[in-house]
Formats: structure tokens, C-alpha cells, sequence
């Protein structure tokens, strides 16, 4: 192994250019081969490398027991158990046991166990158990935990963890937790969490999704913040709650709703927190049908209560926009009560559920942020 990494990363600033053509090459590990003292000098068509070996360039196929390394071009197709190491160009497909190394462009592509690193830009593909980095991808990244992506990429770039791509990213973007656009996002991006583009040409589906601005298309998740977006601080009351206050964010095809409020019934003081979701329907220039389904937990006469207490409302509402940030709304609820009692003490797990359904109204004031 010592072999191998002294000839990747030293082998280039020591060697002479390439001169010699060999037809087939055999070796332990450089320089006991036939190529002897000459490989750095030799491109080989087909070289077997028991361990390890290190040539000028690769016209052809090589295999390795451990690792190759070469000095110039990589046209072909490359087999290490290990790892390969290119300085130059290559052209073909690299396939390694641990990683696969480029100083310049890859045209093909790269697959690996653990890690692909391309420190030029990849006319193909990278695959790793692991990681992959490069200056740019055309076709696309897959790896078990993360994506890197210097430059434009397209394609799809899928990931256990995450995937960043500091430029335009065009295509799909999916991975467990996190993806991250820093320039325009044309396409799709799928996360477990967290979506991040700069601009959005298409669709975000995760937890939370951010973008600056949107050319065209939508957000959806549990949160979505679009610095231009819809961002709206609503108060108004209902029947249920006499005194709400909430805060709208997303875009107006699709955004989110984070409400509390608080009312009186026969002497009691009820309080509730909920979450929704909306849209905005344009009716004229400035009349829009507001269409929401919020969900709230309901406590009565305590801070909160430990039994389910559900009131899930579907609002439609006709709002009439005053000025641009202040809109007046008001209209009509259907309102589905879910109310879970105890009712065996011995088993306290045992509850039953009580259904109540009835119409309401909502009206009120938002105010554009």
C-alpha cells in the first residue's frame, strides 16, 4: 500500500513523458514488471499488475490486485481491487474495490466501494458505497452517504445523507436528510428533512424546504420559507376560538399554516395550537378563495390536556385585498370535533372516541410580511 501511494501522488512530478506503446505488460509492482524502469514512460494496451502497478497511460484494459496509477491518459477500462489513480485524462470506466481518483476530466464513468473523487468535471457518472466529488457531473452521482458536485450537474444525484451542488443542478436530487442548490434547482429535490435552492424550476418534497425565489413551480413539505414567497400574519377569530392569530408561509399555490387561539364556553377558558395547509384561488385582481384544512389540539380549562381533544376545521373564505400587504377575509368552516374520553379506570389506555360535526365561520385580517 505504501508502494501504490508514493507512485499516485509522487509518481507525476518525477516521471518523463510517455514514449513507449507496449502491446501487454505484466508486473508484480513497479518496477518489477516488464516494463521495468520504462513503465512511467509506456502505455500499455492490456497490463496485469499483481499488486500494484504505475504507468505512463492506458490504451485498452488493466487489472490490478491492489491498485493502479497512471501518469497520463486513461482510455479504456480499469480494474484494482483497491483503488485506480489518474493524472491525466480519462476516458472509459474506472471500477475500484475502495476509490477511484482523477486530477483531470472524466469521460464515463466511476464506480467504487467506498469513495469517487474527480477533481475535473465527469461527462458520465459517479457510484460509491461511500461519497463521490467532482467539478461537475452531466449524468449524475449515487452514493450510501453523500454527493459533491463543484460546479452544474444533471442528471440525479441520489444519496443516503446528502447532496450539494455549488452551481445549477437540473434533474433530481434525492437523498435521506439533506439536498442543497446553490444556484438553480430545475427539476426535483426529495429529501427526508431539508431542501435548499437558491432558484426552484420545479418541485421540493420534504420536511422543511427554503428557497430564495420560485421561476416556476412548488414547494411542499411540513414548513416551506421562500424569502419571495407568501408570508402572511393573519388574526381573526371563530366560533371555537374568538381570538386566533397565525402565520402563513410558502407560496400561494401551497402554504403552510402555524395557528393558536383562544376562546370562552360556559365560563371555560379554552385555548388551542394547530397546523394547517392552503391555497389561494385568484377570483380577480384583488378577490381570491382562500381553501384550508387546519388541525387543532384543543385544551379546556387547563395548559394542556393529556387526552385527545381534535378539532380539525376545512376554512373557505373570500379575502378582498385593501392595499398590497393588508387583505380583509371572511367566510365559512366545517368543523369534525374528535374527543377521546376514558372510560375504564382500571385501564386507563382503553378510551373510546365521541365524533362531533357542525358548521362555523372564520373572519379576520391578514397582514403581508
Amino acid at each position: 500500500m505504501i508502494a501504490i501511494v508514493a507512485i499516485a501522488f509522487f509518481g507525476k512530478s518525477t516521471a518523463q513523458d510517455t514514449t513507449r506503446i507496449s502491446p501487454f505488460h505484466l508486473s508484480f509492482i513497479t518496477p518489477l514488471g516488464t516494463n521495468g524502469l520504462l513503465s512511467s514512460q509506456t502505455t500499455n494496451l492490456l497490463s496485469f499488475n499483481m499488486i500494484a502497478g504505475y504507468s505512463g497511460g492506458l490504451n485498452g484494459v488493466e487489472f490490478a490486485g491492489f491498485g493502479n496509477a497512471l501518469k497520463g491518459d486513461m482510455n479504456g477500462v480499469q480494474f484494482a481491487g483497491f483503488c485506480n489513480n489518474t493524472f491525466g485524462k480519462a476516458k472509459g470506466m474506472e471500477v475500484a474495490g475502495f476509490w477511484n481518483f482523477n486530477a483531470k476530466k472524466v469521460s464515463g464513468g466511476q464506480v467504487a466501494g467506498f469513495a469517487n473523487i474527480a477533481l475535473d468535471t465527469v461527462d458520465g457518472f459517479q457510484a460509491s458505497g461511500y461519497f463521490n466529488y467532482a467539478k461537475g457531473a452531466s449524468y449524475g452521482q449515487v452514493s450510501g452517504f453523500a454527493n459533491i458536485s463543484k460546479g452544474n450537474a444533471a442528471g440525479i444525484q441520489s444519496s443516503g445523507f446528502a447532496n450539494i451542488t455549488i452551481g445549477n443542478m437540473k434533474g433530481v436530487q434525492a437523498s435521506g436528510f439533506a439536498n442543497v442548490t446553490t444556484g438553480k434547482q430545475t427539476g426535483v429535490q426529495a429529501s427526508g428533512f431539508i431542501n435548499y435552492a437558491k432558484v426552484l424550476n420545479g418541485v421540493q418534497l420534504g420536511i422543511v424546504n427554503v428557497t430564495d425565489s420560485i421561476e416556476k413551480g412548488i414547494p411542499i413539505g411540513l414548513l416551506c420559507f421562500v424569502k419571495n414567497g407568501y408570508k402572511v400574519l393573519q388574526i381573526g377569530g371563530n366560533e371555537t376560538l374568538f381570538g386566533e392569530i397565525s402565520f402563513k408561509t410558502g407560496t400561494r399555490r401551497f402554504y403552510n399554516i402555524l395557528s393558536a387561539g383562544a376562546g370562552v364556553k360556559n365560563d371555560t377558558i379554552s385555548w388551542g395550537f394547530g397546523y394547517g395547509i392552503g391555497t389561494l384561488i385568484p377570483l380577480g385582481k384583488r378577490m381570491d378563495l382562500s381553501v384550508e384544512e387546519v388541525s387543532y389540539q384543543i385544551n379546556n380549562a387547563e395548559w394542556f390536556s393529556e387526552h385527545m381533544n381534535m378539532l380539525n376545521r376545512l376554512n373557505l373564505s373570500l379575502s378582498y385585498n385593501i392595499t398590497k400587504i393588508i387583505t380583509v377575509y371572511a367566510g365559512g368552516s366545517w368543523n369534525v370535533k374528535v374527543t377521546g374520553n376514558e372510560i375504564n379506570r382500571e385501564h386507563p389506555r382503553h378510551v373510546t372516541s365521541k365524533v362531533t360535526m357542525y358548521p362555523g365561520f372564520n373572519a379576520g385580517l391578514r397582514i403581508g410580511l
